[in-house]
């Protein structure tokens, strides 16, 4: 398909991960714009990659039809360095040498559509937000994902702390939105492709907005005593002897901290 909406670009945004030990996560692509030079990266959680920085990933990407469009799959395994955030749950890496595998083997060219810092929920954007705005998460909860068209999954919820205050922590926000393994890594976004309004009453008819406002990593639960604990979202379903009790709530960490990544390609490529 040639995707035209906002939602339908979303679908070729991320990407599912499949780690050595056959876990899975989600990440998603984003460019980096450094010194006028863009550096294609893949983001997600460093737990999605087992806290490996050489981790052997499963990339499951689309090809491009030539004419911006897909309509044909393919997946490659590739060893590559992962970039870890100081103190957050995320990481990168740089994709060109994974497309440049594809394009070998292939003779065609991985088709994705990245988010950037135009999207990014900055100080000044998040202060125009309300405590409770409606959101989007993209990725593969449980896994799932429609595999025929290598596609995933969209889930709604709403923010459960106002995403211009952090929560408890610098950097971290709360949504409420149903959050199982596998979507650690998932994107989450404020999407309005008809119009929104604003938190002073200012309506802008058929106007689309998309704010990245963070990337999804852990989660409140109730372990077997009752006891109320924040986890990392699993990366594959576990038998378990006693099941934790999901709280449908997630933790966020906020998209501007993608900004060291920015500063790690700045000083060190």
């Amino acid at each position: 398909m040639k995707p035209q909406t906002i939602s339908e670009q979303l679908l070729f945004n991320t990407v599912k991960l499949l780690a050595s030990d056959g876990s899975s996560g989600t990440g998603f692509f984003y460019n980096f714009d450094v010194n006028g030079k863009i550096y294609p990266t893949i983001i997600t959680n460093k737990h999605v990659v087992n806290y490996n920085s050489t981790e052997t990933m499963t990339f499951y990407l689309h090809l491009n039809n030539g004419d911006n469009s897909s309509t044909e799959n393919h997946q490659v395994t590739y060893t590559t360095n992962w970039i870890f955030h100081s103190t957050k749950d995320l990481c990168f890496c740089f994709i060109n040498p994974v497309f440049e595998k594809v394009r070998q083997t292939t003779g065609k060219d991985v088709f994705y559509i990245a988010n950037d810092k135009s999207i990014i929920a900055t100080r000044p954007k998040l202060e125009t937000l309300s405590a409770l705005e409606e959101l989007v998460m993209v990725g593969y909860p449980i896994g799932l994902w429609d595999s025929k068209n290598n596609l995933p999954i969209f889930r709604r919820g709403y923010t459960a702390s106002h995403p211009a205050i952090d929560f408890n922590e610098n950097g971290i926000g709360v949504v409420d939105m149903a959050c199982f393994p596998g979507s650690s890594g998932s994107p989450i976004y404020i999407l309005n492709e008809n119009g929104y309004s604003d938190k002073n009453g200012n309506t802008y008819l058929g106007a689309k907005r998309i704010i990245l406002i963070g990337i999804l990593y852990a989660g409140p639960q109730y372990n077997a005593q009752g006891e109320l604990i924040v986890t990392t979202i699993p990366t594959k379903q576990k038998v378990q002897t006693a099941t934790p009790i999901m709280t449908n709530l997630g933790y966020y960490i906020k998209a501007n901290e993608l900004q060291e990544f920015h500063e790690y390609i700045k000083n060190y490529v």
